[in-house]
């Protein structure tokens, strides 16, 4: 139940709202104090903390209305010239951003690589946006910068790292990587796997790289029979080639022999003047005992990259660019600024993206993360064993890395994807074939259950299908 700030909501009748009712008399008020204060530059108010108000906030994200689609249609096309005040803007916006549809904490979350957030993570946001530090500025903001520094430290070592830093997602941590192999090894051009991600496409082209690709396997792992082929084709330009390995493709979830990779150029006398490790998704894996394995060879790459808002359980945009040699990726990520500032990496002005990840690790450590990385994955291991248990059903491959394709033998994909629906399934290509996509990034999800949705999708699509025959 929301706790109750302001009074029962009417239509407002002081002027214009935009088509948004308020709250009655308070409505009123609230609308005139704001266009009081922009009018009289008394704008004091709206920047001191109203603990009722936040309460208030904090209640819609716990107990969210229900979605409204024609919560836009109440959105004024222009901008508004006359606020409509705080819990107006609250309770209207509240219906569009917060979805009740699109939950990942629901136990029947299966169909996307992002993962629920701990609420420990949501006090992160507020505590940064009510201090908005800005760590280009380390004087002004050096226990923070500490901070992140730290977290940094903390983290490195699981994938043979060094140093590093954050970034606002995997395609900035992919770019700034693979602008230190450009500027900081001599590499001219960007070798990788046709599954690797699109992001790695995008940056070759901003970098101004030719991009080569290396054929996958049926699972979409890279080919290592293409690689070394590749490199015997051409072995003198292997000093001037970034590899980019993936560990877990988007589509499947496969991880390129990372070791074989390099022990295979290796024994061809062979070394690219830099590898790198695109391991936005199973990067976490390293946090489980029991899965680190599969990330063997990692410690090898010049540098790794991680996308926290998956597996690391972060806020989206959130992810991490690490480098094995901190001298060579300093000199050229690192830039003097203005009043005696130093720069690092692509972005000037930046928040502090270590202070959710710095709260989950000191709460839960490393084990407390691990476990949850494991419960996903073996969500979803279980359920493939379910699957292959029914004769009318294709399971694609293991999900070893929390990504699962399966289809019917007998009905369309499409067909099962709308009775599961979006938030349970998605779609996965693989094998110029359609499947049905699950991923196991949810820690709270309940595999019994769903295998009880998609036992009773499958089985009624088999009924219509002897009703039909019947007929």
């Amino acid at each position: 139940m929301r706790s109750a700030w302001g009074s029962q909501r009417e239509a407002c009748t002081n002027g214009s709202c935009a088509g948004i009712v308020l709250d009655g008399q308070l409505g009123e008020q609230l609308v005139n104090m704001v266009y009081v204060n922009v009018q009289s530059g008394s704008n004091r108010e709206p920047f001191e903390p109203d603990l009722d108000a936040l309460r208030f906030a904090l209640d819609l994200v716990v107990d969210p209305p229900d979605t409204n689609p024609s919560a836009l249609d109440e959105l004024p096309l222009a901008m508004p010239e006359r606020g409509i005040g705080p819990q107006a803007a609250l309770e209207l916006v509240a219906q569009i951003a917060l979805p009740q549809s699109s939950s990942l904490l629901d136990p029947m979350a299966a169909s996307r690589m992002a993962t629920p957030t701990p609420w420990l993570t949501w006090a992160a946001a507020v505590w940064s946006a009510s201090r908005s530090e800005n760590l280009l500025h380390k004087a002004d903001t050096p226990q923070v910068n500490e901070l992140q520094d730290r977290v940094i430290g903390w983290l490195s070592p699981l994938w043979g790292m060094a140093t590093g830093h954050f970034v606002p997602g995997g395609t900035i941590a992919n770019l700034t990587a693979l602008w230190a192999a450009r500027d900081g090894s001599g590499a001219t051009r960007i070798v990788t796997s046709e599954a690797s991600s699109v992001s790695v496409s995008k940056v070759a082209r901003v970098l101004g790289m030719p991009l080569i690709f290396i054929d996958s396997n049926p699972d979409e792992s890279m080919n290592m029979d293409a690689l070394i082929d590749f490199a015997r084709r051409d072995p003198d330009g292997m000093s001037r080639t970034a590899v980019v390995l993936t560990a877990g493709t988007q589509n499947t979830g496969a991880i390129d022999p990372l070791r074989d990779a390099m022990k295979g150029l290796s024994n061809l006398g062979l070394r690219p003047a830099w590898w790198h490790v695109d391991a936005s998704w199973a990067g976490p894996l390293a946090l489980s005992d029991r899965r680190r394995p599969l990330l063997k060879g990692i410690d090898g790459a010049d540098s790794v990259t991680i996308s926290a808002h998956k597996m690391m359980f972060q806020p989206t945009e959130s992810a991490v660019v690490l480098f094995k040699d901190a001298a060579r990726s300093d000199s050229v990520l690192e830039f003097a600024g203005p009043d005696e500032t130093t720069q690092v990496g692509l972005l000037g002005s930046r928040a502090d993206r270590s202070l959710a990840l710095t709260l989950l690790l000191l709460a839960y450590g490393e084990d407390g993360l691990a476990a949850w990385v494991d419960s996903g994955i073996d969500a979803m291991m279980a359920l493939a064993e379910a699957l292959r248990q029914r004769p009318d059903v294709d399971v694609f491959n293991s999900p070893v890395s929390g990504v699962l394709l399966w289809r019917s033998t007998t009905h369309s994909t499409d067909d099962v994807l709308a009775g599961l629906g979006r938030k349970v399934a998605g779609l996965g290509i693989a094998d110029g074939r359609r499947w049905v996509r699950q991923v196991g990034s949810n820690p709270l999800m309940d595999v019994d259950e769903l295998v009880v949705r998609i036992s009773g999708v499958l089985d009624a699509l088999n009924s219509n299908q002897q009703t039909s025959t019947r007929q």
